[in-house]
């Protein structure tokens, strides 16, 4: 089976959207049974695991704090140098790597395009239907994550343009976008598909409840709130919130799957990928102190002084992970939107009092008001930020530090506002456009028909 696992690899070496379903084997065998494909989709979940082989740069610890220092939960002006002089100050620096990204994510996105092809999506064996979902879900996931990386946010004014959609194993496909509709149709179906194969070995990551995570995810960035708050809710059931120390416990684990948290990248240790660097890295650039405000209760709340030092020098670990706490700000969130901000506001307040102690209860009268300093001053609508989002925005920031880029996603879907910091006497800006990050450019250039995100087409010239 390694030598399986061996010839695909190698072979799904992509230079472009344009060839990357162009396997050639020469000669050498490729999988053709259930075992043989169990062993690359095998390799696929390993490497989602251990941050590694396609996962280095995907959906790992390190895209977390690449997307983490470029938003604006730190304190660019202040990083300490020359230790901090590989922390990233504005996204312009990290537009050519997702252009890698993008790349990467269609090698994935083939592998179970060719495995869905060999296999019978009705399995008459469990390992058959185990593998089969876990092919849907991998290439739902890496949907998803185009969708929200190449794809202006949904409830936005020029969302139209969706990626390109490659369902079939095709050496001469060279797709031009999909509507963003279709994108959204295409990854709620891939995770209602591997809902459908049951999956039950554990190695294979994406059981029915880390697709239906996945699901709510979708439909909250796309604004379907009570198909979002539905399946939040039935998460949370099963997998209830923590407090204390089984809290504590949880989010100080580097490594392991354990609390309430559903699903990880890194979730073993790799001695050739350490994570400690990306830990370490921030020692050298203070958090804002527009972060810290948002603390009023200081010791009295639990990530008070897990989080930072007396410096706003970083001590949280850095997550790629899906969690209870994310279920809850999805459903509060949901229920804000659709007109019940009393079991928002109801929801709001128990989620406080976790972590929070002892906590006073935030009444209509009392949430804060959006500060002055604050970049994201409208909801995913456009409209004006009111005072009881707002306070379920800042907790949502508070709480998910370091982890998924949050914080990122967070601004592109919350008006995508823009801000500049100065670094070594220049002047760099966060623009409207570049949440959208760019399509390749070779790509654009030898694909007729494959239109560029808007604000770089003279990069493409």
């Amino acid at each position: 089976m390694k030598k399986y696992i061996t010839i695909i690899l190698v072979s799904l070496v992509a230079v472009s959207c344009n060839d990357f379903l162009d396997i050639k084997p020469y000669g050498k065998e490729i999988p053709k049974t259930a075992e043989d494909f169990s062993a690359l989709i095998h390799q696929l979940c390993n490497s989602f695991d251990y941050g590694s082989e396609l996962f280095t740069s995907l959906s790992s610890c390190q895209r977390s704090a690449e997307l983490e220092e470029v938003a604006d939960n730190g304190e660019v002006n202040l990083t300490e140098l020359p230790g901090g002089s590989s922390l990233r100050s504005y996204i312009g620096e990290i537009l050519s790597n997702e252009q890698n990204n993008y790349k990467d994510y269609y090698q994935i996105i083939g592998i179970c395009n060719m495995t869905l092809d060999a296999l019978p999506h009705n399995g008459s064996t469990q390992q058959e239907r185990d593998v089969v979902g876990t092919a849907y879900a991998f290439r739902g996931w890496c949907y998803y994550q185009l969708l929200r990386d190449f794809c202006a946010p949904p409830l936005a004014d020029d969302a139209t343009l969706g990626v390109p959609l490659v369902t079939t194993f095709d050496m001469e496909a060279k797709p031009v976008r999909s509507t963003l509709q279709a994108t959204i149709e295409q990854i709620e179906a891939d995770f209602n598909a591997a809902i459908a194969c049951d999956i039950k070995n554990p190695m294979f990551r994406f059981n029915n409840d880390v697709c239906k995570g996945f699901l709510a995810r979708l439909y909250h960035w796309c604004g379907r709130w009570s198909e979002a708050r539905a399946i939040a809710l039935e998460l949370l059931d099963r997998y209830p919130l923590l407090q204390g120390q089984d809290y504590v416990d949880m989010m100080t684990t580097q490594f392991n799957l354990n609390g309430n948290t559903l699903i990880k990248n890194n979730l073993f240790y790799n001695s050739s990928n350490p994570v400690a660097p990306l830990y370490t890295m921030w020692s050298y650039r203070p958090l804002s102190t527009r972060f810290v405000h948002l603390f009023p209760e200081r010791d009295n709340d639990v990530r008070f002084t897990m989080w930072f030092n007396a410096r706003r020098l970083s001590l949280k670990l850095f997550f790629a992970s899906l969690r209870s706490a994310e279920l809850a700000f999805i459903a509060m969130e949901c229920a804000y939107h659709l007109g019940d901000e009393e079991t928002a506001l109801r929801e709001l307040n128990a989620f406080r009092r976790l972590r929070i102690q002892p906590c006073t209860d935030l009444t209509p009268q009392t949430c804060p008001a959006v500060r002055d300093d604050e970049y994201i001053r409208e909801d995913c609508y456009g409209h004006p930020l009111t005072p009881l989002l707002y306070a379920i925005l800042v907790e949502r920031r508070k709480e998910f530090l370091f982890e998924n880029g949050d914080r990122w996603y967070e601004l592109k879907r919350n008006g995508r506002p823009e801000w500049w910091i100065m670094n070594k006497g220049l002047k760099y800006w966060t623009r409207k456009y570049m949440y959208t990050f760019p399509l390749p450019i070779q790509d654009v250039r030898l694909q007729p028909g494959l239109i560029q995100n808007p604000g770089y087409d003279e990069a493409t010239k």
